[in-house]
């Protein structure tokens, strides 16, 4: 049996490899090839995978050669390739350019061509991953892509959009629409005959794939999937059935010492609760990859949990090279800590922040998340919380906020603001933030667009994201 995977191109206003890995596709593939099946990835947003071609475009000229010519910083993110297009009608009034990132259709179309020639067999199921509810426009691309070369294949719709918008999510085209985890492929599978089962068990699931021809600048892997924690505004329960598993931490040390062993010297864990329970995890992780004098970066593009860090620890983290771990604080406001799930206060980040200087971070070699844009969050306690996570030594990255579908905050809002009318008949409802359908258009969750903010607050934004820059240059 042939199956393609495919991780669509991206439509936003920005964006940015950040060790970015469909790491859902690459378990997925793992697993598969495992089980006798043929498999190939197309991943437009591999940026190795866009270096290998030509592109003469004209729309992509400018950015090919920046592409090649700087491909990847010393961790291994970089620019993708991108193509400035038309905003949608819904986003006409946000001052900024709109962009298509990822490999160019007509070369997606030229790699479908060479890897299954004519006369030859085709596909016999499609599964497309998504991501950001937002990032919709590229599914719907790639699956009209397919859809038009194998007209016979049936096409399988997951990931995250799939699983909080899927009602929008049935416009997309694709035959079979899956909510939850891979392992919602098994109905499918029983349907189709196909000779392939996903383990019902994160534990049992194999290190992921790296296809030979796929970016080496570094490997994205996780020791537990889900998160034991209910934050209001994080969707992650929904997305893995509220269930927190963790892998045996051996089983993880095997497979980073493969990627090692393959000359992959960047590792960054997807985890969401990666220092909980860090005695029976990832200390005993950390003290093998030492012992063994693995020689890898280690970074965490997902907040760490500062409750978590105690000075054992953070000398772990040290020693086995963690590079300018990630924290996440969101607010230093008590009030709103309490509200959004009280995983951390400014006591216990203090003492983390100190923890992380005792073990040998200096000021300017750790980073902080804080969130703009949350519900009733006052701008000025914004700039608070960056003045106060600076005062402790920590860089800032400010991330913007977003509503996201099935969350608390979504559900609370949605009370606020929600209203009924009828069309043709039959009641539907709404959710209007800023006079836009913000229940039915998940081009409006984007988080680049302040979807909370009126348009007179977005100079004081940017003066906030001035102020963070500024302060994170002098450390």
């Amino acid at each position: 049996m042939k199956i393609l995977l495919i991780n669509p191109p991206i439509y936003d206003f920005a964006a940015f490899d950040l060790w970015s890995k469909p790491l859902g596709l690459l378990y997925l593939a793992s697993i598969l090839k495992q089980q006798g099946i043929e498999v190939e990835l197309l991943d437009y947003m591999d940026r190795y995978e866009n270096g290998n071609y030509e592109l003469r475009m004209t729309n992509y000229e400018s950015t090919a050669k920046r592409f090649n010519n700087n491909k990847s910083d010393d961790y291994g993110c970089g620019h993708y390739v991108k193509q400035k297009i038309e905003k949608p009608e819904v986003l006409k009034h946000i001052p900024r350019n709109y962009s298509r990132y990822g490999l160019p259709k007509e070369l997606a179309i030229n790699w479908l061509g060479s890897k299954y020639k004519a006369g030859e067999s085709q596909p016999e199921l499609i599964i497309v991953t998504s991501v950001m509810t937002y990032w919709y426009p590229g599914v719907f691309e790639a699956i009209k892509t397919v859809k038009e070369i194998f007209s016979d294949a049936p096409v399988i719709l997951g990931g995250a959009y799939a699983t909080l918008c899927y009602e929008h999510a049935q416009k997309s085209g694709a035959d079979y629409i899956l909510k939850g985890g891979i392992e919602s492929l098994n109905s499918i599978f029983k349907v189709k005959t196909a000779k392939a089962a996903i383990p019902c068990s994160f534990s049992e699931f194999p290190i992921p794939y790296y296809p030979p021809n796929q970016n080496r600048g570094y490997a994205v892997l996780r020791i537990s999937t889900g998160c034991p924690f209910k934050c209001s505004y994080c969707a992650q329960d929904i997305l893995c059935a509220n269930k927190y598993e963790v892998k045996a931490w051996q089983k993880v040390f095997d497979e980073i010492r493969t990627f090692v062993n393959s000359g992959i010297k960047n590792i960054a864990f997807y985890d969401d609760a990666l220092l909980y329970e860090a005695d029976k995890n990832i200390k005993p992780l950390l003290r093998q990859i030492i012992k063994e004098k693995l020689n890898i970066n280690i970074h965490t593009p997902n907040g760490l949990h500062a409750r978590y860090l105690d000075l054992e620890l953070a000398g772990l983290m040290k020693e086995a090279n963690f590079i300018m771990p990630r924290f996440s604080l969101e607010t230093s406001d008590s009030n709103m800590q309490k509200e959004t799930g009280a995983k951390v206060s400014n006591k216990i980040y203090v003492s983390a922040m100190q923890t992380l200087q005792k073990a040998g971070y200096k000021k300017g070699e750790y980073l902080t998340y804080l969130l703009i844009g949350m519900p009733r969050q006052k701008l000025e306690d914004v700039k608070n919380s960056i003045k106060f996570t600076h005062e402790l030594g920590s860089k800032v990255s400010l991330s913007e906020y977003s509503v996201i579908p099935g969350t608390k905050d979504f559900k609370q809002q949605l009370q606020i603001t929600n209203y009924e009318l009828r069309i043709n008949g039959e009641r539907q409802r709404q959710l209007t933030i800023n006079g836009k359908d913000f229940l039915n258009e998940p081009l409006l969750h984007n988080k680049s667009i302040f979807p909370l903010f009126g348009f007179n607050e977005w100079n004081e934004i940017s003066r906030i994201k001035i102020l963070a820059k500024n302060l994170n240059s002098l450390l």
